[in-house]
């Protein structure tokens, strides 16, 4: 056994001796979780950097279970996909449990909580690395407990309770799909292993089911054309994707360490982890990587647009999540697997510090007290912060369309890839100079300053991140960073590839050298028109388009109230459910199951009365009388036959010669017993002689 398998397993000996210590851990749980997760980030290093040297690692634990020609082997199988996640679960759990133990701190479920983080970061730790699907069930199963524990911590709170409730229920019900996938994978492969699945998939494209034969129709499809969107009903329970996004938003109600545990390592990330890691599988269906581009689209634009209208920041955040996973949902329907696995890597460690910051941000906030609106700057001022957003908005065109940022997305070189490369590129540049541009305008134009002119915040300390002073700094680091990242890109295309059994020229595509043709100009030109429209929408905000038109504020209410997805399930769904169970009730349980209890209960007594009545006193007590009368009359026939006095004088004889029987035995056996004991010494005197003969 590798020293491998101590990563997920230091983490579950964590929860178990959490678990088993209970109380008299007193609030000590996280010196039992951080050194435990400390270690397990220590070893997935090494893993790292053993695979990075001498290629995947695949660890045989034990087998458990074998009926025929289904066999179950639980293993590890350590890939160059598997070690980066390894990395991004055990580096942010790790973070969340040492910010977990201040921010918990006077909690009366405080060993608790590190026991169920614990185990929740065992559970993605063993997904990731599972070698058969079953196992990855499992653990995905237990992440959903997990996950259903932690947002119900704080239990005093009917809010938490629902928001845990509606969780579970999300998941359960998407499970189901993944759960029939798993299934119908065994049913075509013969193994659940999950290497022998993709090896053998290429062979297995002719391969058809018939989905409606248990109705007597015939309808056969190809296997590997189901297979693909069952995972993928599973995973947009797990990953929040429409329609199964309802329960990330108030997934909120739990602690902000949980907030970035399940947004930024573990829960989110496993659907997006799941095709990747079938990626071989689901290319071969085109029907069911435009199911999942669709699904990925629709969710990543909704998402976004949602997150624009909310004011609430951990709201803003959770749909900000589900618009990301929608992109990688997206990158995965398209073919670009390694993008959607780098933009899984940066997600999660962006959105972990984001929701561990946003506690501190929030409470801050709080505590600044007489806050005024700073004036308007000047018109220098304000143009000078406007040119600065239009200098950070051409950045991203730059980064995203450069040639090792391409060899990211075109792995699989699929014509699809690259139509979306460009339309999720432009609508990023779009978005992307928005945002900048209400930022930059928003943070040093109107940041909140004191009465205290001598504070920090005050107006003469304004920052000045655009100032000249700043100005040859930013650019130079701007500058450094871009060549980070696309060092880090082509060595990412390079390392990855060989994880998604795909042979295809990126490490070519990779080496070519940056270059900047005239296409450069069409996404510039996008990220210009972004900053024009913020400008627009922030220079005259009661002339825009969205004030005048109906059909835009009516979109806009739209968007605000999340779509009404929450309503429109909870009145086409729960609550039809809800009425058919209480049809059902009075149906079935009322009508049926208690009637037919109370008449069993009835007939039960009736025949009871009547087994008294005609058995106990018309049979067995007549009879009992009736013997009862036969014997007084025999009785009274026999004291008239037989003559009293005669009986009693032959008693009375038979008496006396009992008394001296009894006499005559009690001096037989006085001499009986001592006869007795004479034999009894004679046989115990022999019996010792002969002992002490022997010995």
């Amino acid at each position: 056994m590798s020293i491998f398998t101590l990563i997920p397993l230091l983490p579950l000996f964590a929860s178990l001796a959490l678990v088993l210590g209970g109380s008299r851990w007193g609030e000590q749980g996280h010196r039992i979780g951080i050194p435990a997760i400390g270690l397990s980030f220590a070893l997935s290093m090494w893993a790292f950097v053993e695979v990075l040297h001498n290629g995947p690692i695949s660890i045989s634990l034990y087998r458990l279970f074998q009926s025929g020609s289904l066999v179950i082997d639980l293993g590890m199988y350590l890939d160059q996909l598997t070690v980066l996640l390894l990395l991004l679960v055990t580096g942010v759990s790790g973070v969340v449990h040492v910010y977990s133990s201040g921010y918990m701190i006077g909690d009366p479920r405080y060993n608790r909580f590190f026991a169920v983080i614990a185990l929740f970061t065992f559970s993605m730790l063993m997904l990731v690395s599972s070698s058969n699907l079953l196992m990855l069930f499992i653990c995905w199963e237990i992440m959903g407990i997990c996950s259903y524990l932690l947002i119900s911590h704080w239990s005093e709170r009917v809010s938490a309770c629902r928001a845990a409730t509606k969780a579970f229920l999300v998941n359960a019900v998407a499970d189901v799909g993944l759960g029939f996938g798993i299934i119908l994978t065994f049913f075509t492969f013969g193994t659940l292993d999950i290497q022998h699945i993709l090896s053998q998939a290429h062979g297995m494209q002719e391969h058809t089911i018939n989905v409606l034969g248990w109705i007597g129709l015939d309808l056969p499809v190809y296997t590997l054309t189901v297979i693909p969107i069952c995972l993928l009903i599973g995973a947009m329970g797990k990953s929040a994707q429409m329609p199964f996004h309802v329960w990330l938003p108030f997934a909120m109600e739990a602690p902000t360490p949980v907030s970035a545990l399940i947004h930024a390592a573990t829960m989110v990330n496993a659907g997006p982890f799941l095709l990747i890691r079938l990626s071989p599988l689901i290319v071969l269906s085109p029907f069911a990587m435009t199911v999942i581009a669709a699904v990925g689209a629709i969710t990543a634009l909704f998402a976004a647009i949602v997150s624009l209208t909310q004011s609430d920041i951990k709201k803003v955040l959770a749909y900000s999540t589900i618009s990301q996973i929608g992109f990688m949902i997206m990158s995965c329907g398209i073919g670009a697997f390694v993008a959607a696995t780098f933009h899984l890597l940066a997600h999660g460690f962006l959105k972990a510090f984001l929701f561990l910051s946003t506690g501190n941000t929030l409470r801050t906030t709080q505590s600044q007290h007489h806050v005024e609106t700073q004036p308007r700057a000047s018109w220098q001022s304000r143009w000078t912060l406007y040119a600065g957003a239009l200098t950070l908005a051409c950045l991203p065109p730059f980064v995203i369309f450069s040639n090792p940022y391409q060899s990211v997305w075109m792995t699989h070189r699929f014509t699809s890839a690259k139509i979306g490369f460009w339309v999720i590129g432009l609508m990023t540049v779009f978005f992307t100079a928005m945002y900048l541009f209400r930022g930059i305008v928003t943070l040093f134009q109107h940041a909140p300053v004191r009465y205290d002119r001598n504070h920090p915040l005050s107006l003469s300390a304004q920052p000045q991140i655009f100032s000249p002073s700043h100005l040859l700094g930013l650019s130079v680091g701007g500058g450094i960073m871009v060549m980070i990242l696309m060092t880090v890109w082509t060595w990412f295309a390079q390392f990855l590839t060989p994880a998604l059994l795909v042979t295809i020229p990126a490490v070519e595509a990779s080496k070519q050298v940056t270059e900047f043709g005239p296409w450069i100009f069409l996404p510039l030109l996008v990220a210009i028109g972004g900053w024009a429209y913020a400008l627009l929408m922030h220079q005259y905000p009661g002339n825009s388009l969205g004030r005048r038109s109906k059909f835009m504020q009516t979109l806009y209410v739209i968007f605000l109230n999340k779509g009404y997805f929450d309503e429109l399930i909870e009145f086409y769904i729960v609550h039809p459910t809800l009425r058919f169970a209480n049809l059902l009730w009075r149906m079935i349980d009322v009508r049926v199951i208690d009637r037919s209890i109370h008449l069993i209960a009835t007939s039960s007594l009736l025949f009871a009365q009547w087994l008294w009545r005609v058995v106990d006193v018309k049979g067995i007590d007549r009879a009992v009388m009736g013997i009862g009368e036969q014997s007084v009359g025999l009785g009274r026939w026999l004291s008239q036959v037989i003559d009293i006095r005669w009986l009693d004088q032959n008693l009375s004889q038979i008496g006396k010669q009992t008394n001296a029987a009894g006499q005559l035995l009690q001096e037989v056996e006085s001499r009986t017993i001592q006869h007795q004991l004479l034999v009894m010494v004679f046989w115990l005197v022999l019996a010792i002689g002969l002992l002490y003969i022997l010995v």
